[in-house]
């Protein structure tokens, strides 16, 4: 735990001020949804926890332990991705409507909102989710280390495009079946239920949500890359 607080101080003290702006904003708006965030933002960090605790326990040759903390990791990522769906909360605010003005008029015929509480619950949302997937695809791209050193090039795509479309499932359980990660352990049955009726949209919206994470990953991958990384070098 010390190592992960060392290595990711940064990141949590950006989650304590993410945790102060909700505050803030549940005082000013009143509304349920930014604990709701808060809580998001933390299940997000719980994943880069439990690949670091994977990745000292692969060096210390623990086989059984860090299964264990790989199949939480594995557990817990969507919830990184997950803060995206987020963004349905805005959908009964308004940003902005149309005007009736001439057809030749020089006056605009859109007119945005100037409720600073409304851009204010977006800002907030987006700082959310930028701060989750951020945090989400570290803890993939730590996966990814370990995978390809361990095995090869093939089995590291192979064990990504599972996880992401694992993720996606995750997420669409999570978003419209509303379960939690846990679950899976002390709900399993009710849980199996629900996963056997799915229709078509829940294959599109996987498939959507699949491609969604697999992207992201590949342009953070190669950011970091980029940016003097180089353990693929």
């Amino acid at each position: 735990m010390g190592e992960f607080i060392e290595n990711y101080k940064g990141l949590l003290l950006f989650m304590f001020l993410y945790w102060g702006i909700c505050f803030a904003m549940l005082l000013a708006d009143g509304s349920f949804l930014y604990v709701m965030l808060s809580w998001n933002v933390l299940l997000a960090v719980l994943p880069l926890l439990f690949i670091i605790k994977a990745e000292m326990s692969i060096k210390q040759r623990k086989l059984g332990v860090s299964v264990l903390w790989l199949l939480l990791w594995l557990l817990f990522f969507p919830n990184s991705v997950y803060v995206i769906t987020d963004f349905i909360h805005i959908s009964n605010d308004k940003f902005l409507w149309m005007l009736d003005v001439g057809r030749y008029s020089s006056e605009s015929s859109v007119a945005y909102s100037n409720e600073i509480i409304v851009w204010a619950k977006l800002f907030v949302i987006g700082f959310g989710f930028f701060f989750a997937i951020v945090a989400g695809l570290e803890s993939f791209y730590i996966f990814e280390r370990n995978v390809r050193r361990k095995y090869s090039v093939a089995s590291s795509f192979c064990a990504l495009s599972v996880v992401a479309v694992l993720t996606g499932l995750g997420v669409y359980i999570g978003r419209f079946l509303r379960f939690n990660s846990w679950d899976l352990f002390f709900n399993p049955i009710a849980l199996i239920k629900e996963i056997n009726g799915v229709d078509i949209f829940a294959l599109q919206f996987i498939c959507v949500f699949t491609v969604f994470v697999a992207g992201s990953y590949l342009l953070y991958r190669t950011i970091r890359k980029q940016s003097g990384h180089r353990e693929y070098a």
